[in-house]
């Protein structure tokens, strides 16, 4: 039996057959619904109102999780209700990922063109009854006598090569892949018309960059939100829904290359050029995404010792992978070093030289999950570190996602008053993760919570709360909803705390593990489209990165984007990736009880800063765009 569902304010519709989740019935109506922790739960952020129908009973995991003013307003956690007849919901503002601000650009060093496509320009004789030579030795050898031996040519472009050479009057451009294959004829003198795709598949977002391989300019470039998403918005739920079967794998696989092919589109419409015309495709991202682009069996990644199903890189047909270039190009995916150590931090150490720095340097990827990469040109140590939820809202009473409406930065004046600013300016409708550091920091300065992170007295803004005290950032008259107010709960706090001291424990793990002196740390680099909008000042104020002077400390943007650009445009950067790969020595942070030693110390916040902001002198100037809030 099926039954309808109606999503408002939208009205999209769609009918599902019965006992299917109000998760999965958003889903299949392509509504726009947070699903953080994949449908386990564990978020609560899935929130929706049933407004008529029959669900589900309330369950005791819902009635832990949902407020209790919401839950007397039939508040329901979208991936924990059944739908058990005709249903309406209302998804509210709150439950929703929105437009997410993308970072898709990052720092990229110069490097010399030596691509692996080559177009060669022909004028060959044409056959006659005194030389009746075939069609592919008459090419081949043309192409042997301007220096390209034993090539091979790609059996659909084998196929049209009689047509073409007729209709080309003889005069054609061979597209030769790798110095081993022609894979494509066309008519005339093509040379000055050659590109490649490079890919960054990020847990949260997609970027594409279409390059001109002559001469490495980026002729288009665009993101967007990871159509796994829908899947889960973390690296674990995605691995568990591909884990299901080959079905499964392939949904999610299909997803991202859905994804690929619709930004590819839109730049080839954008510069009037062919499909045929990207002979090549680069893709990095962490291990999983790799995994689930490739369609490898990811069971593995989600076990002990979570090993990868493929360590080397690889290449294969763009028919065989979906990808909508050239059929016969080649896509090549870089090497990854372990199951949560990726392609996407070998692109990083590529972009940032980190392999070539003459004194000890740190690489940090902020993400969904953060890399942390520790060496120099004599060596590089690595591990992962599960920082991304608290950072993207997940566990955050009010957090959210770095989407419009989104707190991104704040400041709390000696007299307690708080200032913020949104993403676009707009009223705001949660506190994102650059937000939530920089309120940490700033009540800490306040004297609002100790170096435990625990919250002081009430009063100055701190109230108590249902699940204990918490400091009021909005008031509810200035948010979108004007209904609730933004606050800072103690458990907020911690989950930041929790956070942060996983990304510097994992800091110290490597120092330690490698026998190395923390002191001897010359600069940080932060690469990430979440590092790139961190405040410096403020996560070093709650220990979440090592203690340097501010000008030691460099933010890069999507490097991952940039090490495949990179690798796109020069073979030489290509083998160099897996001589990195090979040298950089994992450490997984499960096993070792340094790190557990560590992320004890460092839930405290550091207090050898703090005597720069003495109380009484602590004095905060809003800029003209950063909305006020004054208690009265």
């Amino acid at each position: 039996m099926e039954f309808e569902v109606v999503f408002l304010p939208e009205g999209k519709r769609c009918r599902v057959p019965e006992k299917t989740t109000l998760m999965s019935a958003a889903l299949k109506g392509e509504v726009d619904l947070a699903a953080i922790c994949g449908g386990k739960g564990y978020c609560g952020k899935c929130l929706v109102e049933v407004i008529e129908g029959k669900v589900s009973p309330l369950t005791d995991h819902e009635k832990k999780r949902v407020p209790k003013d919401k839950l007397d307003r039939n508040y329901r956690l979208a991936c924990q209700t059944y739908i058990e007849g005709d249903v309406t919901i209302r998804v509210p503002d709150q439950s929703r990922v929105g437009k997410q601000r993308l970072v898709i650009m990052g720092k990229e060093p110069p490097v010399q063109i030596v691509s692996n496509v080559k177009k060669v320009y022909l004028e060959l004789p044409p056959p006659s009854l005194e030389d009746p030579t075939a069609d592919d030795e008459r090419l081949l050898a043309g192409l042997s006598a301007m220096g390209y031996q034993n090539l091979t040519i790609d059996t659909p472009a084998a196929r049209e090569m009689p047509r073409i050479l007729r209709e080309a009057g003889w005069k054609v451009t061979a597209v030769i892949l790798g110095g081993r294959e022609v894979i494509a004829l066309e008519k005339g003198d093509t040379t000055a018309r050659k590109y490649g795709l490079a890919v960054d598949i990020g847990t949260t977002k997609l970027a594409v960059f279409i390059v001109d391989l002559n001469d490495g300019t980026i002729v288009y470039a665009d993101g967007t939100m990871n159509p796994q998403i829908k899947f889960g918005e973390d690296v674990i739920s995605r691995i568990n829904y591909a884990s299901q079967g080959k079905e499964r794998l392939e949904e999610i696989r299909g997803a991202i290359v859905e994804g690929i092919n619709g930004l590819l589109d839109a730049g080839i419409a954008e510069f009037e050029m062919s499909r045929d015309e990207v002979y090549e495709a680069v893709l990095v991202g962490n291990t999983a995404m790799h995994h689930l682009f490739a369609g490898i069996d990811v069971k593995s990644l989600g076990l002990a010792p979570y090993a990868a199903g493929l360590g080397r890189s690889s290449d294969c047909k763009a028919r065989d992978a979906g990808l909508a270039i050239n059929p016969a190009g080649n896509v090549h995916l870089l090497p990854n070093v372990a199951g949560f150590v990726g392609a996407d931090a070998i692109a990083d150490i590529l972009a940032s030289r980190l392999h070539e720095k003459e004194r000890l340097s740190l690489l940090m990827d902020v993400g969904t999950n953060t890399e942390v990469m520790l060496g120099n040109r004599n060596g590089i140590w690595a591990c992962s570190t599960a920082s991304g939820p608290a950072f993207e809202g997940a566990h955050i009473r009010c957090g959210m996602r770095a989407a419009s409406g989104a707190i991104e930065k704040v400041w709390i004046d000696s007299d307690f008053r708080a200032y913020y600013k949104t993403i676009d300016d707009k009223k705001p409708r949660g506190i994102c993760g650059s937000g939530i550091i920089d309120a940490v920091a700033e009540m800490l300065k306040a004297g609002l919570i100790d170096t435990s992170g625990r919250i002081q007295q009430v009063g100055g803004g701190v109230r108590d709360g249902e699940s204990g005290r918490e400091f009021v950032l909005v008031p509810k008259e200035e948010t979108e909803t004007g209904k609730e107010d933004i606050v800072i709960t103690q458990d907020d706090i911690r989950e930041i705390q929790k956070a942060k001291a996983a990304i510097y424990a994992g800091f110290m793990t490597l120092v330690r593990k490698g026998g190395l002196d923390r002191r001897a740390l010359s600069e940080i680099i932060i690469a990430g489209a979440f590092g790139n909008y961190i405040d410096p000042k403020n996560a070093r104020i709650i220990g979440m990165i090592p203690e340097l002077p501010l000008e030691k400390i460099s933010f890069t943007g999507n490097t991952a984007g940039s090490g495949a650009r990179l690798c796109l445009k020069s073979l030489d950067v290509r083998r160099e990736a897996q001589i990195v790969a090979s040298k950089v020595k994992y450490i997984e942070l499960a096993v070792q009880p340094i790190f557990e030693e560590e992320y004890i110390n460092a839930m405290y916040m550091p207090n050898s800063q703090l005597e720069d902001f003495p109380e009484t002198m602590r004095e905060v100037k809003a800029p003209r765009v950063v909305r006020r809030y004054v208690r009265r």
